[in-house]
Protein backbone atom coordinates (compact mmCIF):
# COMPACT_ATOMS: atom_id res chain seq x y z
CA UNK A 1 0.00 0.00 0.00
CA UNK A 2 3.47 2.13 0.64
CA UNK A 3 4.10 2.22 -2.71
CA UNK A 4 0.95 2.93 -4.02
CA UNK A 5 0.72 6.17 -2.02
CA UNK A 6 4.06 6.47 -3.20
CA UNK A 7 3.04 6.81 -6.66
CA UNK A 8 0.01 8.40 -6.24
CA UNK A 9 2.06 10.92 -4.59
CA UNK A 10 4.16 10.99 -7.64
CA UNK A 11 1.77 11.74 -9.84
CA UNK A 12 0.19 14.45 -7.90
CA UNK A 13 3.63 16.40 -7.62
CA UNK A 14 4.74 15.87 -11.09
CA UNK A 15 1.94 14.87 -13.83
CA UNK A 16 1.30 11.70 -15.35
CA UNK A 17 3.07 12.76 -18.34
CA UNK A 18 6.05 12.69 -16.32
CA UNK A 19 5.39 9.46 -15.04
CA UNK A 20 4.90 8.30 -18.65
CA UNK A 21 8.16 9.67 -19.69
CA UNK A 22 10.59 8.11 -16.58
CA UNK A 23 8.71 4.62 -17.78
CA UNK A 24 9.28 4.80 -21.08
CA UNK A 25 12.95 6.82 -20.44
CA UNK A 26 13.93 3.79 -18.02
CA UNK A 27 13.15 0.58 -20.12
CA UNK A 28 12.72 1.42 -22.98
CA UNK A 29 16.41 3.66 -22.63
CA UNK A 30 17.60 0.50 -20.74
CA UNK A 31 16.93 -1.46 -23.94
CA UNK A 32 18.52 0.68 -26.42
CA UNK A 33 21.69 1.99 -24.20
CA UNK A 34 23.74 -0.89 -25.40
CA UNK A 35 22.21 -1.69 -29.29
CA UNK A 36 25.24 -1.34 -31.55
CA UNK A 37 26.07 -0.45 -34.42
CA UNK A 38 23.78 2.33 -36.81
CA UNK A 39 20.74 0.96 -35.53
CA UNK A 40 21.94 1.90 -32.15
CA UNK A 41 22.39 5.48 -33.08
CA UNK A 42 19.28 5.65 -35.21
CA UNK A 43 16.82 4.41 -31.98
CA UNK A 44 18.58 6.12 -29.50
CA UNK A 45 18.28 9.10 -31.63
CA UNK A 46 14.81 8.90 -31.83
CA UNK A 47 14.05 7.95 -28.36
CA UNK A 48 15.64 10.79 -26.77
CA UNK A 49 14.28 13.12 -29.57
CA UNK A 50 10.61 12.34 -28.27
CA UNK A 51 11.41 12.28 -24.92
CA UNK A 52 13.83 15.23 -24.23
CA UNK A 53 12.43 18.54 -23.59
CA UNK A 54 13.55 20.01 -26.94
CA UNK A 55 15.86 18.43 -29.27
CA UNK A 56 17.24 19.56 -32.99
CA UNK A 57 18.04 17.56 -35.63
CA UNK A 58 21.54 15.48 -35.74
CA UNK A 59 21.65 14.27 -32.32
CA UNK A 60 24.24 11.17 -31.48
CA UNK A 61 24.47 9.30 -28.74
CA UNK A 62 26.94 6.54 -28.17
CA UNK A 63 26.76 3.37 -26.76
CA UNK A 64 26.59 3.11 -22.94
CA UNK A 65 25.20 6.45 -22.02
CA UNK A 66 22.54 7.16 -18.85
CA UNK A 67 20.28 9.96 -19.38
CA UNK A 68 17.90 10.44 -16.29
CA UNK A 69 14.94 13.16 -15.85
CA UNK A 70 15.22 13.86 -19.68
CA UNK A 71 11.80 15.71 -20.00
CA UNK A 72 14.33 18.68 -18.26
CA UNK A 73 17.03 18.13 -21.21
CA UNK A 74 17.21 20.38 -23.57
CA UNK A 75 19.56 19.69 -27.06
CA UNK A 76 20.35 21.96 -30.05
CA UNK A 77 21.23 20.63 -33.48
CA UNK A 78 24.48 18.23 -34.01
CA UNK A 79 25.20 17.46 -30.50
CA UNK A 80 27.34 14.21 -29.92
CA UNK A 81 27.34 12.62 -26.52
CA UNK A 82 30.00 10.11 -26.80
CA UNK A 83 30.31 6.42 -24.52
CA UNK A 84 29.62 6.31 -21.31
CA UNK A 85 27.80 9.64 -20.29
CA UNK A 86 25.49 10.50 -17.42
CA UNK A 87 23.34 13.16 -17.24
CA UNK A 88 20.63 13.97 -14.84
CA UNK A 89 18.44 16.57 -16.00
CA UNK A 90 16.33 16.87 -12.05
CA UNK A 91 17.63 20.75 -12.33
CA UNK A 92 17.20 20.95 -16.47
CA UNK A 93 20.16 20.73 -18.50
CA UNK A 94 20.03 23.61 -21.72
CA UNK A 95 22.66 22.33 -24.37
CA UNK A 96 23.11 24.75 -27.65
CA UNK A 97 23.86 23.64 -31.10
CA UNK A 98 27.35 22.19 -32.17
CA UNK A 99 28.14 20.17 -29.06
CA UNK A 100 30.89 17.61 -28.31
CA UNK A 101 31.05 15.84 -25.52
CA UNK A 102 33.84 12.95 -25.19
CA UNK A 103 33.65 9.89 -23.51
CA UNK A 104 32.66 9.25 -19.82
CA UNK A 105 31.35 12.87 -18.81
CA UNK A 106 28.88 13.36 -16.05
CA UNK A 107 26.48 16.13 -16.16
CA UNK A 108 24.42 16.96 -12.94
CA UNK A 109 21.85 19.27 -12.14
CA UNK A 110 21.41 18.76 -8.70
CA UNK A 111 23.26 17.90 -5.57
CA UNK A 112 22.66 16.56 -1.95
CA UNK A 113 22.88 19.00 0.94
CA UNK A 114 25.45 18.36 3.73
CA UNK A 115 25.45 21.55 6.12
CA UNK A 116 24.35 19.50 9.34
CA UNK A 117 26.26 17.48 10.66
CA UNK A 118 23.15 16.10 13.09
CA UNK A 119 21.30 15.21 9.70
CA UNK A 120 22.53 12.17 7.98
CA UNK A 121 23.43 13.34 4.18
CA UNK A 122 20.84 11.39 2.93
CA UNK A 123 18.00 12.64 4.38
CA UNK A 124 19.28 16.83 3.77
CA UNK A 125 17.68 19.02 1.10
CA UNK A 126 18.23 18.27 -2.58
CA UNK A 127 19.17 21.95 -4.31
CA UNK A 128 18.01 21.77 -8.03
CA UNK A 129 20.08 24.24 -10.35
CA UNK A 130 19.82 24.53 -14.22
CA UNK A 131 23.47 23.61 -16.09
CA UNK A 132 23.78 25.91 -19.07
CA UNK A 133 26.49 25.08 -21.71
CA UNK A 134 26.00 26.77 -24.94
CA UNK A 135 26.61 26.50 -29.14
CA UNK A 136 29.99 25.40 -30.11
CA UNK A 137 31.63 23.78 -27.29
CA UNK A 138 33.54 21.05 -26.78
CA UNK A 139 33.25 19.34 -23.76
CA UNK A 140 36.63 16.57 -23.03
CA UNK A 141 36.23 12.94 -21.90
CA UNK A 142 36.03 12.49 -18.11
CA UNK A 143 34.94 15.78 -17.15
CA UNK A 144 32.37 16.53 -14.38
CA UNK A 145 30.15 19.98 -14.64
CA UNK A 146 28.22 20.79 -11.31
CA UNK A 147 24.67 22.32 -11.08
CA UNK A 148 24.27 25.77 -11.91
CA UNK A 149 27.19 26.12 -13.91
CA UNK A 150 27.22 28.08 -17.48
CA UNK A 151 29.16 27.41 -19.90
CA UNK A 152 29.74 30.49 -22.86
CA UNK A 153 29.90 29.60 -26.24
CA UNK A 154 32.96 28.50 -28.19
CA UNK A 155 34.53 27.58 -25.16
CA UNK A 156 36.58 24.40 -24.30
CA UNK A 157 37.16 21.80 -21.65
CA UNK A 158 39.90 19.79 -21.28
CA UNK A 159 39.76 16.21 -20.45
CA UNK A 160 39.71 15.38 -16.34
CA UNK A 161 38.28 18.73 -15.75
CA UNK A 162 36.14 18.82 -12.57
CA UNK A 163 33.60 22.20 -13.93
CA UNK A 164 32.52 24.11 -10.55
CA UNK A 165 32.31 27.72 -11.98
CA UNK A 166 30.64 29.58 -14.89
CA UNK A 167 32.80 29.55 -17.90
CA UNK A 168 32.86 32.34 -19.83
CA UNK A 169 32.55 32.30 -23.98
CA UNK A 170 35.47 30.90 -25.98
CA UNK A 171 37.78 30.13 -22.94
CA UNK A 172 39.89 26.88 -22.51
CA UNK A 173 39.55 25.89 -19.14
CA UNK A 174 41.18 22.52 -17.40
CA UNK A 175 41.96 21.09 -13.92
CA UNK A 176 40.66 20.32 -10.44
CA UNK A 177 39.07 22.42 -10.12
CA UNK A 178 38.73 23.77 -13.86
CA UNK A 179 40.52 27.61 -14.08
CA UNK A 180 41.04 29.43 -17.71
CA UNK A 181 44.05 28.08 -19.63
CA UNK A 182 43.63 30.72 -22.55
CA UNK A 183 40.79 32.77 -24.47
CA UNK A 184 40.43 31.26 -27.94
CA UNK A 185 39.71 34.91 -29.10
CA UNK A 186 43.64 35.73 -27.94
CA UNK A 187 45.81 33.23 -29.17
CA UNK A 188 48.76 34.89 -27.52
CA UNK A 189 47.70 34.12 -24.38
Amino acid sequence: MSLLKEICGYISRNGFSTLLIQVVEVYLGFLLRYLPGIEGFVLRSWLYRLIFKKSGQGLYIFPNCTLTFCNRISVGKRVAINVGCYFDGRGEIDIGSDVMFGPNCMIVSCEHGYASTDIPMWKQPISYRKIVIGNDVWVGGGVSIKSGVTIGHGSVIAAGSVVVNDVEPYSVVGGVPAKVLKNRLNQDS
